[in-house]
């Protein structure tokens, strides 16, 4: 089958023919219809998480996949479209338990770990499958980015004010969730095409200039003049969490969501005199999993999917990179 295979950091991933996958215990077979490129997979390939992750190459990336059972399993039918939760935990641990398998300490991510969806076909769990009707397209990034999203809204709604730093797809999905509740919203980015797309989904927005030598936070209080509920940093960069916190309400909230490696610097009378709290948030549980298929299906957000083919994953990769693509890059095998 045809495969694009992370071999070397650094390098465009190769586009070659690999063995059809194993099935090995409680997996199934699916045909992939869909795989979207998280942000995660570009850091990977970039080398920019070696050695904050166990990893061993060469491996399939691709751990946002849509797919269709090409034989029976226990759970579901031959021809079932299904899509994956991709944290794989060892299912006895409390968060296993607590069906949060992405804080098991042995947990092991398809597309990371394990073979992943940037290829024609993939073995998965079966018991980390949930059933989905639609296009696969557009399906695929709840499985990531989704989930993600949700779990950072979780108990946000009507009435609360939220700022959000950075315009990638989990920012967006996010932006719309909270909207659809009644949230006040406003997103602050640099990228002046994407910020007319969330203007479009009626998100107002903040452009964050480079030039102007302030951070984002300083940014978006000299324009919004007001402190907020909660802050949602779907960055995680040093220029979007300086002074982050200062953004906050009495008892407001950061949630951290991106991961590009800033230091949050905060002083403790800050957070304790004004009751702050920081809260990291790591992909999503399976119920969020649940909740946000349930909230696709009911029309709350679009996925805004740019498709590409599996022979220009690399070129797709380049535009992510290059900042050039507007909602959530996904291949098709």
């Amino acid at each position: 089958m045809r495969a694009a295979v992370f071999k070397e950091e650094g390098k465009p991933l190769s586009l070659e023919e690999v063995p059809f996958p194993q099935r090995n215990d409680g997996e199934v077979i699916l045909k992939v219809r869909a795989a979207g490129i998280c942000h995660g997979d570009v850091h990977l390939v970039l080398g920019e998480w070696n050695g904050d992750l166990s990893i061993k190459l060469p491996v399939i990336l691709g751990h946002e996949i849509v797919g269709e059972l090409i034989e029976d399993g226990k759970r579901f039918k031959r021809g079932d479209q299904v899509i994956l939760y991709s944290n794989i935990g060892c299912g006895t641990c409390k968060y296993c338990r607590a069906e949060k398998p992405q804080y098991c300490e042995n947990v092991k991510v398809v597309g990371v770990q394990m073979n992943g969806g940037f290829a024609e076909y993939v073995s998965v769990p079966e018991s980390y499958l949930f059933k989905v009707e639609g296009d696969p397209i557009k399906l695929a990034p709840l499985a990531d980015a989704g989930v993600t999203a949700f779990n950072a809204t979780n108990g946000i709604g009507m009435g609360d004010s939220v700022a959000l730093l950075g315009t990638g797809s989990v920012a967006f999905i996010a932006a719309q969730i909270l909207k659809s509740r009644g949230a006040e919203i406003i997103m602050g980015g640099r990228n002046p095409a994407k910020l007319a797309k969330a203007e479009e989904l009626g998100i107002p927005t903040v452009l964050m200039k480079r030039k102007d030598n302030m951070n984002m936070s300083q940014t978006l209080f000299s324009y919004s003049q007001r402190k907020f509920d909660y802050v949602l940093d779907f960055v995680g960069a040093e220029s979007t969490l300086q002074d982050s916190m200062w953004l906050l309400s009495r008892e407001g909230e950061l949630r951290i969501v991106g991961e590009f490696g800033g230091f949050l610097n905060v002083p403790e009378q800050l957070i304790v005199l004004r009751g702050l709290k920081v809260r990291g948030i790591l992909y999503g549980s399976m119920n969020d999993m649940k909740d946000v298929i349930k909230a696709y299906e009911q029309g709350s957000f679009k996925t805004l999917p740019v498709p590409y083919k599996l022979d220009e994953i690399n070129d797709a990769i380049n535009d992510i990179i290059e900042d050039k693509v507007i909602g959530r890059a996904v291949v098709i095998p």
